[in-house]
């Protein structure tokens, strides 16, 4: 089931290039704190995903001048990428709650159309 989702999920367009970005920036995150900062790739991959998801990390925090000036920026570039999440994810039930009002509109006409013929053979 939840193959099949995911499978569904990145059928669209929008979807494969929102994970493709979101990985870009998540890549660009732990590379810039590994390079400007010298840190483990486990505490890069940490803070880097702990400032996307807007948790933040206490432990770990950049140092050095460049460090800080790049997390600011991620940190603005990871809030943007998550907007962006949250109004393709609306979309995306919007999109299907239309859809299913649609398939209910069409079921109905089709139910009545039928009922007419039946009233009218029967006449």
């Amino acid at each position: 089931m939840l193959y099949s989702a995911f499978r569904a999920f990145f059928r669209e367009q929008r979807y494969r290039n929102l994970t493709l970005t979101t990985v870009g920036v998540l890549l660009v995150g732990i590379l810039g704190y590994r390079f400007l900062e010298g840190w483990r790739w486990i505490d890069c991959v940490n803070y880097a995903v702990s400032t996307m998801v807007t948790t933040g990390n206490t432990e770990i925090y950049p140092k050095s001048d460049w460090g800080k000036v790049f997390n600011i920026f991620y940190m603005f570039l990871s809030v943007i990428l998550i907007l962006i999440f949250v109004n393709t994810l609306h979309q995306h039930f919007h999109d299907l709650r239309l859809r299913r009002e649609i398939k209910h509109k069409r079921h109905h006409e089709i139910v009545e159309r039928q009922m007419k013929s039946q009233e009218e053979s029967a006449e």
